[in-house]
């Protein structure tokens, strides 16, 4: 009995020590070589720790920590002011950057970010995850980078991916590489949320490729470089975008918003046509509701047409219906039913026009 549990008697006294600060490689003080040689005695037969075990560290208090791994990367390193449950990035923590903490991420987590400014570029690659500010917008400025697969600043490689409270600018790819990089863009059919989200001076802001989309109390400016890139486009086989409380305006070429989705229904949302093309085209014509917001366009913008609908195609035979919107034209303003969904209409309903009434091309019906 004694025999066996020497080892165990040996590793409590090495545990005592080093919790009443005695340096067991000390030979002034007393005990200390003692220590030293309990120090270097190793128990025999005891199994090595396994890794999963979290790492244990001494807080300011001098109490033992366990650490998170998944939450923290350095032992003692400072969690943040984020909340318990979250992965907590900002300069100083454990996760300086968002692309360590994207990578560390795992199915479902949420990761919070401080206030400043984040120079660089990373794609999420995990399921349900949840990237926000924390009690105040960051910006992800991507500006000088090579956007990720020259795709975007952000791009979103898993299903069900939110952004909250997030700037994203600078989003630039070259020429040979498409020259049509974005703020935000997804893989191809994956569901993705924008909420609070400011999205400027990118070729693109939003280039979407498939999936059903939420867009909410966010921003599109100074985005749509060509006639190839708007402020958002939502592309592929698209499901849906539903697009609340937002603002797009000032594309320097392109369109404000372009939607080929099979259901684009936007409420209480405005669009601004500067200088670039339409403020509203779906080219595919669709399911389509505008309610309660604002389309404005001025005499400045490289295209008269302020709504383009069913250009190209009818993908779903459906008609466009706007409700209870103000529509600001000038003399050039065209609302324009190329037809192509045969015998669906663009419904005016209880809509107020301002400054010059655009001129209605193609069937369209005012009550």
């Amino acid at each position: 009995m004694m025999a066996r549990s020497r080892p165990l008697v040996a590793a409590a006294f090495v545990i005592l020590l080093l919790d009443h600060g005695v340096a067991a490689s000390d030979d002034n003080t007393a005990g200390g070589a003692r220590g030293k040689i309990l120090a270097q005695a190793k128990p025999v037969g005891l199994p090595s720790a396994p890794s999963s075990i979290p790492t244990l560290h001494r807080g300011a208090d001098g109490k033992i920590e366990v650490v998170d791994p998944t939450k923290t990367e350095v032992p003692g390193a400072a969690r943040g002011p984020c909340s318990e449950t979250a992965i907590c990035v900002g300069p100083g923590l454990a996760y300086p950057t968002l692309a360590k903490a994207v990578a560390a991420a795992r199915a479902g987590d949420v990761i919070e970010v401080v206030p400043g400014t984040y120079h660089e570029t990373f794609a999420v690659t995990q399921p349900r995850v949840v990237i926000r500010g924390f009690k105040g917008r960051a910006h992800v400025d991507c500006a000088g980078l090579r956007p990720v697969s020259d795709k975007a600043c952000i791009l979103l490689a898993a299903a069900d991916v939110t952004l909250v409270d997030l700037e994203i600018s600078g989003a630039q790819a070259a020429a040979a590489a498409g020259g049509n990089a974005a703020c935000v863009r997804n893989e191809p059919d994956l569901d993705f949320k924008l909420d609070k989200i400011f999205c400027h001076a990118s070729q693109n802001g939003l280039l979407t490729n498939g999936g059903r989309i939420v867009i909410e109390n966010s921003e599109f400016s100074d985005n749509g470089w060509d006639g190839q890139t708007h402020n958002a486009y939502f592309s592929g086989n698209c499901l849906s975008v539903t697009v609340r409380n937002s603002k797009f305006h000032d594309a320097r070429v392109g369109h404000e918003f372009k939607s080929r989705c099979a259901v684009t229904a936007i409420a209480n949302t405005s669009f601004h046509a500067v200088k670039g093309s339409r403020a509203l085209d779906l080219p595919d014509g669709g399911a389509v509701t505008v309610d309660d917001g604002e389309i404005r366009q001025e005499a400045t913008v490289q295209n008269a047409e302020m709504i383009g609908f069913a250009a190209e195609s009818c993908r779903v035979s459906a008609k466009m219906t706007v409700r209870a919107t103000h529509i600001v034209g000038t003399a050039r303003s065209v609302i324009h039913n190329f037809g192509l969904c045969e015998h669906q209409p663009i419904e005016l309903i209880g809509v107020k026009f301002d400054r010059v009434r655009p001129d209605l091309q193609g069937e369209i019906v005012v009550k």
